[in-house]
């Protein structure tokens, strides 16, 4: 065989190598700048997977696919969704100073668009407007923000993503539909509160009429919730703050291993009340929460000040708390 056919066989070969000619499989791989740790982890409705990276902060994740599906990638206490499809090879590029701003993915538009999507969905923040606007100009801006999601996905040129994406955005509506029906039931600024009893770690029960003589900050939260834990630090230095005034820091958690939370409230030295609810029960019904951290603010007298009230990490808690004091 002459030396020409037989270089043109080797980069045939060499190709052929480098090329994913598995169908099914899909290709993750990338760097974290600033990593939280050592692994990242790739999880699915039903399985999940797990690699380190290496000194340059590298990883690399194969998996097999036998129909495209949404996933979630994890590192530290942050994650972010994907949606693959068999065949494809995907790099990711992540720096954990600002997570979801810097995520950057080559090899699929639809992970992409889900990226933007979620930028779009925290600006909006249509879940706060629930609390203060009114149901028309509520459904107005819920219109805008749906009309802004759907404009990123005419970049995605895959039928069966766009179907599922737009069926998405018709339950979004009806969910929200129905919180706002949710909303409405509930008690209005000056009016009482839903009282609610849970047990602390010794089992002692207490209601949040318990603390009717005082101002309560009420802080719904579990120890698998990122955001929650993100607070922490804020609310003890609250705490600390307040110390000498009249208000009951009370914490909630909707954790359903009590271990879990036990180990938490002990390791991070958590003040104030705890108490436990096991799972989305009644105070979660009855304030109609569907995503949580969740803080309310009651006054002395056990009547309504604010049901979404402003974070500990925020400008404007200490403001709100001084001026119902």
């Amino acid at each position: 065989m002459k030396l020409k056919h037989l270089i043109t066989l080797a980069l045939a070969t060499l190709l052929f190598a480098c090329t994913n000619t598995n169908s099914n499989q899909v290709v993750i791989s990338g760097i974290i700048s600033n990593p939280k740790g050592d692994t990242v982890k790739i999880m699915m409705k039903d399985t999940s997977y797990i690699t380190t990276l290496n000194e340059a902060a590298h990883f690399s994740i194969s998996l097999n696919l036998d129909t495209a599906t949404y996933l979630s990638f994890f590192h530290g206490e942050e994650s972010t969704s994907m949606y693959l499809k068999g065949g494809e090879s995907v790099n990711l590029t992540i720096d954990t100073e600002f997570f979801d701003e810097t995520i950057n993915y080559e090899g699929s538009a639809e992970s992409s668009y889900l990226a933007k999507k979620y930028m779009l969905n925290e600006k909006a923040d249509i879940y706060g407007q629930l609390f203060t606007l009114e149901k028309e100009e509520f459904i107005t801006n819920l219109n805008i923000h749906i009309e802004s999601i759907e404009q990123e996905l005419t970049s995605v040129n895959n039928e069966a993503f766009l179907i599922s994406e737009k069926e998405n955005n018709v339950k979004m509506v009806e969910y929200y539909l129905e919180k706002i029906e949710a909303i409405a039931k509930l008690p209005k600024i000056g009016e009482p509160a839903i009282d609610f009893t849970y047990p602390d770690k010794d089992g002692n029960e207490f209601s949040l009429s318990s603390f009717n003589s005082s101002l309560v900050y009420v802080d719904v939260w579990a120890t698998w919730c990122g955001p929650c834990k993100a607070e922490i630090p804020a609310l003890k230095e609250l705490e600390h703050d307040y110390q000498n005034n009249n208000i009951t820091f009370l914490s909630v958690s909707v954790d359903t291993d009590k271990e879990a939370w036990l180990n938490m409230v002990a390791e991070k030295e958590l003040g104030g009340v705890q108490l436990w609810a096991d799972g989305w029960s009644a105070i979660t019904k009855s304030y109609a929460i569907n995503g949580i951290p969740r803080f309310m603010l009651f006054d002395a007298n056990g009547n309504v000040i604010s049901l979404d009230a402003p974070r500990p990490s925020s400008d404007e808690i200490r403001g709100l708390i001084d001026t119902n004091l």
